[in-house]
């Protein structure tokens, strides 16, 4: 007897074309929201990582600039 999960292949509750082509136009709707739902989850989380990248980048290159206008000029020890 074949443990479950054994074999991928046989097993799929995707919707392929045939499928497509035989559901009612309820199921369709509803495929083409799930559909149209995965693809802006995705778009706003790799718009949201692509801010936090540049705001990150963008600090970075503030305190770079900040730590070094912030150094004290050096003196020779015989100036004074």
């Amino acid at each position: 007897m074949p443990e479950h999960g054994g074999d991928a292949g046989h097993c799929s509750n995707g919707l392929s074309a045939r499928k497509y082509r035989e559901a009612t136009a309820e199921e369709r709707a509803t495929y083409r929201k799930w559909i149209r739902g995965i693809v802006v989850y995705y778009s706003a989380l790799l718009l949201i990582s692509g801010i936090a990248a540049m705001v990150s980048y963008s600090n970075t290159g503030l305190t770079r600039l900040t730590s070094l206008s912030a150094r004290p000029a050096a003196t020779s020890p015989g100036s004074h």
